[in-house]
């Protein structure tokens, strides 16, 4: 699946001035519009991505899907480049852990986070003890850049939680802006997060004291897994439908041009 050349070039307002300004407590002031352009799309081997992680170190993403035995290790094209065995029920979210180059990954109808080596060995399982519904529990985890962890549950109820160093609850937060929550992924703004929702067709971003800073209406359904690269500017977005992988530039002027031809 390709998008049209409009959709190509559609630019979406993004904040570099409320970013800046996550978790402070005072109103937001009036952004300084950027933009978030789709400058490519991938498509993927693999079938129904739910969850998406960037290693900046290595350039790799890593990311779950509907096959809960693996793993799997992308290029910036997409390209599978590993897959690791690991025998899971209902896979949702994934986080890289560059402290010691782990990963983590939850699992929905258990409600667990789990701890895993770069060969798909478990070294931890942590329990959560959420209640709900089978398929409307943990969807998505991301570590900030102090090595806080955070987990969303996709609905009845949303939920925003902050575990503990031990990995139990420490926090939780209703959420309410979106039809449901399908992954997060932490600025370098400590209290901000880029969240999507697949159900909205979304991505937000948003900060735990002041709320939504702004909302993008993405051209693709069911939007899963979300990846920010700081350095290069990359937004990475994976579709559970389309099985496809969209990069975006995020800007720091409104223009919204583009300047060479796509990269990942």
């Amino acid at each position: 699946m390709r998008l049209n050349k409009l959709a190509l070039r559609l630019a979406i307002a993004v904040s570099a001035a409320a970013a800046l300004q996550c978790s402070s407590r005072a109103p937001a002031a009036t952004p300084v519009t950027g933009s978030l352009e789709l400058m490519a799309t991938h498509r993927l081997a693999i079938t129904e991505p739910s969850g998406l992680t960037l290693d900046d170190s290595a350039g790799v993403l890593w990311t779950v899907t509907n096959n809960p035995d693996f793993v799997y290790q992308l290029d910036l094209y997409g390209h599978t480049l590993k897959k690791l065995r690991y025998a899971g029920e209902d896979l949702e979210g994934i986080a890289y852990d560059s402290s010691d180059r782990t990963l983590w990954v939850v699992e929905e109808n258990r409600r667990e986070v789990v701890h895993l080596d770069l060969e798909g060995n478990v070294l931890e399982r942590q329990s959560l003890g959420l209640a709900g519904k089978k398929n409307s529990g943990l969807e998505g985890i991301c570590l900030d850049h102090a090595g806080h962890m955070f987990v969303l549950n996709e609905k009845k109820p949303g939920l925003f939680i902050e575990l503990k160093p031990d990995h139990t609850i420490a926090t939780q937060q209703k959420l309410t802006f979106a039809g449901d929550y399908s992954d997060l992924f932490a600025t370098p703004q400590p209290g901000c997060f880029w969240i999507l929702s697949d159900q909205s067709q979304a991505l937000y971003l948003w900060d735990k004291n002041k709320g939504v800073l702004r909302d993008y209406v993405l051209p693709f359904p069911k939007p899963e897994g979300v990846a920010v690269d700081d350095v290069t500017k990359r937004v990475y977005v994976v579709s559970d439908s389309t099985n496809m992988l969209y990069v975006f530039k995020m800007a720091n002027t409104g223009s919204g041009a583009s300047t060479g031809a796509p990269k990942p």
